[in-house]
């Protein structure tokens, strides 16, 4: 069970924070998580208005993505560990701040692409900001707050995160339409567009430089060079299976939130297709089973998180794949996406979404020494990067060879075996640990 909380720490409604983080600071983070994540999908959500201004084909506009987007996951691999060991030494403040800054100048230069080439190496710049703001959110996240409220506390960040998403999708990735409206022309649109983000960018960084806890030393910090560093965020899942165990977490549930937003979308915009709906007639329907899932996801990510905070952790990890498990399975054996089963399903999986991804953040933040936290949170994002890669990849192949539900019956697949190496690990806890119940996990 969770540790009881150390008096030293302030609170900030249910949550009890680490010592030395202020309430300040708390809601400072959270406000940072809700921006950070809108900024993360805004230059997804722009990436057609891109493709405009280049004059790029519609043929080869989906390969052009892709591409895109996997430059930007590998960038996270390459550095994520790295960035994690920098946290290490010099703070996680200064390179949240640093990782902002760097963003904001991407996107100054990013609508002023004049070839595919200039557009891959401004999206690289993007993606080196960009982890480096993620991974000290997470880093924070996992740093904030007591083990004791360590589920209620990622629970709450997975309520942040969502809303930075909708809130991207339902309000700011109109503003080139807003602009359009007043009379600027496409190409200026979303140039100002870009430019009002870099402005926003930049003023999150001053409020987060501001309102986030400096740094402060920590005892047993190593003194390795940033690659031995980064290579010990790897070598500490050999010690302690449970650090093992999150990067696996990582790995599935990434790949579960990028599976359920890739492929419900084109599974149910190609069915309508198919069916005499209209192009934005099959959209608007796919627009609408994603939001409810998403919407489900939402709400189930405070339950997790109490869930976590209420049963031994290795429980509620295998609880909450097997939820993902049979959410993502039950999605797979739908065949009519516009029949009756399909919102059931839908709903069941963005239980299971929300369900691995909480607690996922919580096993890493729980089993991370503060002394290397950054750098295995590093471990941890890359371990994520390499899942939407490689599910994303796996899930395109199924999806034209078995049909457009095989993706999500994979996903099953995948979470039920997560599901077995958390017993695995769980079991062997309760043999090998020590007898201190509020230790055993």
């Amino acid at each position: 069970m969770a540790s009881p909380p150390d008096p030293a720490g302030a609170r900030l409604g249910p949550f009890w924070l680490s010592p030395g983080v202020t309430r300040g600071n708390a809601a400072t983070l959270l406000f940072g998580a809700l921006s950070t994540l809108s900024l993360v999908t805004f230059v997804t959500a722009a990436q057609p208005y891109i493709f405009q201004i280049l004059g790029i084909p519609q043929a080869e506009q989906g390969s052009l993505a892709g591409l895109l987007v996997s430059l930007q996951e590998g960038t996270q691999v390459l550095i994520a560990g790295l960035i994690g060991a920098l946290s290490d030494r010099t703070g996680r403040r200064v390179v949240y701040v640093g990782g902002l800054v760097f963003t904001a100048l991407s996107f100054v230069i990013y609508p002023l692409a004049g070839s595919e080439g200039e557009l891959i190496l401004y999206r690289i710049m993007y993606a080196v900001g960009m982890t480096a703001a993620t991974v000290m959110m997470s880093t924070c996240f996992a740093e904030y707050t007591q083990d004791t409220s360590r589920g209620r506390w990622m629970g709450l960040v997975g309520v942040f995160n969502g809303l930075g998403v909708v809130l991207m999708a339902t309000v700011l990735a109109k503003m080139p339409l807003w602009l359009a409206d007043r009379g600027y022309d496409s190409v200026t649109a979303i140039r100002y567009t870009f430019w009002i983000f870099a402005g926003f960018t930049l003023l999150l960084a001053l409020v987060l430089r501001a309102g986030l806890q400096g740094h402060a030393s920590v005892a047993g910090r190593p003194r390795l060079t940033l690659l031995r560093q980064a290579a010990s965020g790897i070598s500490a899942a050999r010690d302690n299976p449970r650090i093992g165990l999150a990067y696996l977490l990582a790995f599935a549930s990434r790949g579960d939130l990028v599976i359920i937003t890739t492929f419900i979308f084109l599974w149910v915009f190609q069915a309508g297709v198919d069916a005499g709906l209209t192009p934005g007639a099959a959209t608007a329907k796919a627009g609408m089973i994603f939001g409810i899932a998403q919407g489900m996801a939402l709400l189930w990510s405070p339950v997790m998180g109490m869930i976590l905070d209420r049963i031994p952790r290795l429980t509620a990890v295998c609880v909450a794949f097997g939820l993902a498990g049979i959410g993502y399975s039950a999605l797979g054996q739908v065949d009519d996406p516009f029949g009756p089963w399909m919102l059931p399903a839908a709903i069941l999986a963005g239980i299971g979404e929300a369900s691995a991804v909480v607690a996922a953040g919580v096993l890493i933040g729980q089993e991370a020494p503060a002394a290397t936290r950054g750098t295995l949170i590093g471990v941890f994002g890359l371990c994520g990067s390499l899942g939407i890669v490689c599910l994303t990849f796996a899930g395109g192949l199924v999806f034209d060879a078995f049909g457009r539900n095989a993706p999500f019956a994979m996903m099953g697949i995948v979470n039920f075996a997560v599901l077995a190496a958390a017993f695995w690990v769980r079991r062997a806890s309760v043999v090998t640990v020590r007898p201190d119940p509020l230790t055993s996990r």
